[in-house]
């Protein structure tokens, strides 16, 4: 039972990491390709942090992508709760430790950063986010940047409606229902302006983004990416609202057993849309 409850465990972890590294390319692909809106001067060294970072892939990508500078030049720091999807062998001027983002960091990585990010994280802060973002304002450099990445949930309705994406609505249903069940605000990333302004942040902007799911992405293998990656969320997603009680359920317990493959047939056939908003701020010099 043992070897097969990790036999499980490493078939889950790596289909969430294969997951995790599609939707990073889907949202690079909606962002122009540019990772930091934020003008970061990455002609000088800087010291980066990836808050949430997962499995590393927006970190290492931005590594790789950047200029020239002599070797190590640049320093990059990837944290999350949860250290199994770390990279196990990053480059030497990359690394990956454990921080929750409902507790303040370490006082010695305070003020030492040029950008800090984070991307689709403050669900998992519930009800109280902005203690989470003082945290990490507290990590920059005066002049410093902090960039935030969270979903709108406001869905263009002839994209994504009851009658020509049901399965996605019902997809849409399940989030809503975690999110209420742990108190976190549904409609979070409209609230990231708010939330920059609350800890001092100055030079706020703010962009939509829009990920094109499945078939409305013109990309064959990040439509296909976009199809694989719902249907893994989807799972884990309705592992976790099983344990709700009846009266929290977001629709009747069979289906679940369906929503899975009605979701990727949709996705191929049909596509749909994720929108959302990035907002950027600087710390005060």
């Amino acid at each position: 039972m043992v070897d097969k409850q990790k036999s499980e465990y490493w078939m889950e972890s790596q289909e969430e990491r294969k997951r995790l590294a599609s939707n990073h390319f889907i949202a690079k692909d909606a962002m122009g390709g540019k990772l930091v809106r934020a003008p970061v001067d990455f002609s000088r060294p800087v010291k980066v942090l990836d808050s949430g970072t997962a499995d590393g892939t927006w970190l290492l990508d931005l590594a790789f992508s950047l200029p020239s500078l002599p070797a190590g030049a640049h320093e990059f720091v990837g944290t999350d709760l949860n250290p199994a999807p770390f990279p196990p062998s990053p480059p030497p001027n990359v690394s990956f430790t454990v921080q929750d983002i409902k507790k303040p960091w370490p006082e010695s990585q305070h003020g030492q950063f040029s950008l800090v990010h984070q991307r689709l994280t403050l669900l998992g802060t519930g009800p109280a986010p902005a203690p989470s973002i003082s945290h990490l304002y507290s990590l920059l450099k005066p002049g410093g940047w902090i960039q935030l990445c969270e979903a709108t949930m406001v869905f263009p309705p002839e994209i994504v409606n009851n009658e020509r994406t049901p399965a996605y609505s019902d997809l849409l249903r399940l989030m809503k229902s975690i999110a209420e069940h742990v108190g976190a605000a549904w409609e979070m990333g409209g609230t990231l302006k708010d939330l920059l302004e609350g800890v001092g942040c100055t030079d706020i902007s703010e962009e939509e983004v829009v990920l094109k799911m499945g078939r409305t992405n013109e990309n064959d293998s990040l439509c296909e990416d976009g199809v694989r990656g719902c249907g893994i969320a989807v799972e884990g997603l309705s592992k976790f609202a099983k344990t709700f009680p009846p009266e929290k359920q977001p629709f009747p317990a069979e289906r679940y057993d369906t929503l899975r493959a009605d979701l990727e047939k949709e996705l191929s056939e049909k596509g749909a849309v994720f929108p959302l908003k990035v907002v950027w701020g600087r710390k005060p010099e």
